[in-house]
């Protein structure tokens, strides 16, 4: 049962959502406290809070928590590292899966697709730019690319106004209706660290405790390989 006191808010990014929102109930049990989350990507969510947003915890890409905390927004030396998540593809559910066994394949079939999604701002987005302008095929990817400013890339994909997705494989695996058939191959894959950070005017501590607690219990560990994501 929830307490009346203030609900404790979370930002989170959309790689630990379907974590978080599936160990909820249980979070409002441990802390007795109610949970309002507020999800985006880690750059939006870093945006909204150098504007003036506050809350008590924070999950986001571990060099972001590590930048709040220089800013001294966040507590020094509160980054707790949770989860890892890999870049994967995605094709309409039932559509065949081309061929990224190798960094060749990959370019291969980025030249070959006629139509991607990739995301903007969010980890996997701005490592995938990286990628293809490292591949020398920047301008053919991007000039049939729809990069997609906040939301999961699996969607068009899903309604058919795309064939490939790219994303966090955590992200892909909140989208029915696509096959998530790979990740990338390892010479172009690149791991994100997800970690939490505490906001230093926070004054729940207790309750922190307790969240970190639930997040690394064996439990909860389970739902995270769930999801596609690799516990810390």
């Amino acid at each position: 049962m929830t307490s009346n006191r203030k609900p404790l808010k979370i930002f989170s990014t959309l790689a630990v959502r379907n974590v978080l929102n599936t160990i909820t109930a249980e979070l409002e049990r441990v802390t007795g406290r109610t949970i309002e989350f507020d999800f985006g990507a880690t750059v939006q969510l870093c945006e909204r809070i150098r504007a003036g947003k506050r809350g008590d915890i924070i999950f986001a890409v571990d060099s972001a928590i590590d930048a709040l905390a220089n800013e001294a927004i966040l507590r020094p030396a509160s980054r707790i590292d949770l989860v890892s998540s890999d870049v994967a593809m995605a094709v309409k559910k039932g559509a065949k899966a081309p061929d990224i066994s190798s960094v060749e394949a990959l370019k291969a079939t980025l030249l070959a697709t006629p139509s991607i999604v990739m995301s903007k701002q969010g980890a996997s987005g701005l490592y995938f730019a990286g990628l293809i302008k490292r591949l020398g095929i920047e301008q053919e990817v991007l000039a049939k690319a729809t990069v997609l400013a906040e939301g999961l890339t699996g969607e068009p994909v899903a309604r058919g106004e795309a064939v490939l997705a790219v994303q966090q494989m955590s992200e892909l695996m909140q989208v029915s209706g696509i096959d998530i058939f790979a990740k990338l191959p390892p010479a172009a894959q690149e791991s994100t660290i997800f970690s939490l950070g505490i906001f230093k005017d926070s004054t729940e501590d207790q309750a922190i405790e307790k969240i970190v607690s639930v997040m690394r219990s064996p439990a909860v560990i389970e739902v995270i390989r769930g999801q596609g994501l690799d516990p810390l």
